[in-house]
């Protein structure tokens, strides 16, 4: 296995990433939890083979099996395959452990413990019994290899389509580091290391992924590239993209409208707006999470992501935004601090307004009947921007709501219920 050993032997101790925090929480719900798969050994499999093939990394493979070399495999063998983010550790059961216990050491429900450990409700704990659970929130995650870096987290650990991700790396130094996902670069920014960092963690930085629509469902992996002021190195962090499940909608134009599809008009706009999208990168502006910018009380009229026809014709595109249905004339709000840098009317777009939030995430609003700030003005959240319209390619009155970092669309509406960071 070229490329596996282990500098210096193995060393995996009892450890574990910041994403315990995420990971304990979604297992503490205790619903849809499964156990990490057993795979056993083919002829010709390797570790990074199975890494790669279930989103999970060497090292989190073999401080889970406790193997003695990573370079010796058995055709035969039984492993147990823990993602990436959910690094996990055996224990054996000692007298007076139940499964209560240790649910409650390991922040878990005792029913989460159960699935993750394949055991059937109500099946009784014994003494000597081999069991699988997060390690310790204190030290390095066992799935990284040695070295400074000592803990990545993902937020959403296994993203959809369509998502942005927090990616926070924790170190025992500070770093000169580089992370990016498929073509685009991920800007990083120090952070607070927060209550889940590793015990002996001095650094932490954090940055945002966007997972476009379009990629496709499986593992993919953050290329990560870091620098001390002794050693370098490289590694790629699997992320399990999940399909986003969006649907086929066939949308009939208004005569007359249908018009303002011709392609080099089309293609004239895009690179206008295109442009803005993918213009500077500037400091951030936002806190928190945003708010919606049209009151609770109207309605979805087409969510983010489905695949579009128009008039019949391919299905080629996909709505890049969020659209709800309001009256002309309703008020659109800021969702976060900002710097308005495109306000004016577009041919297919109509009257558009697009907002600077800064480090590449930009929000944009279409159709609107009236334009209510400049470019160049600051705006705070909860400040008007303009009012409801039809104007451009529209078939009614509604606001659509688009959001991008560093230039791929994402779901707006998880910004409404996640903080990034």
């Amino acid at each position: 296995m070229a490329g596996e050993r282990v500098r210096g032997g193995l060393r995996w101790t009892a450890r574990v990433a910041a994403a315990l925090a995420l990971w304990a929480a979604l297992a503490t719900a205790a619903h849809g939890l499964e156990p990490p798969p057993r795979h056993v050994v083919q002829p010709g499999d390797t570790l990074a083979a199975l890494a790669e093939r279930y989103a999970s990394t060497v090292p989190a493979i073999v401080a889970a099996n406790r193997l003695a070399d990573p370079d010796r495999i058995a055709v035969g063998q039984t492993l147990v395959i823990p993602p990436a983010y959910m690094p996990l550790v055996p224990i054996e059961a000692r007298p007076g452990d139940t499964w209560e216990t240790l649910a409650r050491q390991h922040g878990l429900s005792a029913d989460a413990l159960r699935q993750l450990n394949a055991a059937a409700p109500g099946e009784r704990l014994w003494v000597g019994q081999d069991l699988f659970v997060p390690a310790s929130p204190e030290a390095a995650s066992p799935a990284l290899p040695p070295g400074p870096l000592l803990a990545i987290e993902a937020v959403p650990p296994a993203p959809r389509q369509g998502q942005t991700v927090l990616v926070r790396l924790h170190a025992r130094e500070p770093l000169s580091l580089t992370v990016r996902w498929g073509e685009r670069d991920v800007p990083l920014l120090p952070a607070d290391p927060g209550p889940t960092a590793p015990a002996d963690g001095v650094a932490a930085y954090w940055g945002l992924a966007a997972v476009p629509v379009l990629a496709p469902p499986g593992v993919q992996h953050l290329e990560v590239r870091w620098q001390s002021q002794t050693e370098s190195g490289a590694l790629r962090w699997p992320l399990a993209v999940a399909d986003g499940g969006y649907p086929t909608f066939h949308i009939v134009l208004p005569p007359g409208k249908g018009d303002l599809l011709e392609p080099t008009l089309v293609r004239k706009e895009a690179e206008k707006v295109n442009a803005v999208w993918n213009g500077p990168i500037t400091e951030r502006a936002w806190t928190g999470r945003f708010r919606r910018p049209i009151a609770d009380q109207f309605p979805t009229s087409a969510p983010f992501g489905q695949k579009r026809s128009y008039n019949g014709g391919p299905v080629n595109s996909f709505h890049a935004g969020q659209d709800f249905s309001a009256p002309g004339g309703t008020p659109v709000t800021a969702p976060a601090r900002g710097t308005v840098v495109l306000a004016e009317p577009l041919i297919v777009r109509g009257n558009a307004v697009i907002v600077d939030h800064g480090l590449g995430v930009l929000t944009g609003y279409w159709h609107l009947s009236e334009i209510a700030v400049a470019v160049g003005q600051t705006v705070q959240p909860g400040d008007l921007i303009g009012l409801v319209g039809t104007t451009g390619l529209s078939t009614g009155n509604h606001l659509h709501w688009e959001l991008r970092v560093r230039g791929v669309p994402v779901d707006p509406m998880q910004w409404l219920v996640q903080s990034f960071p």
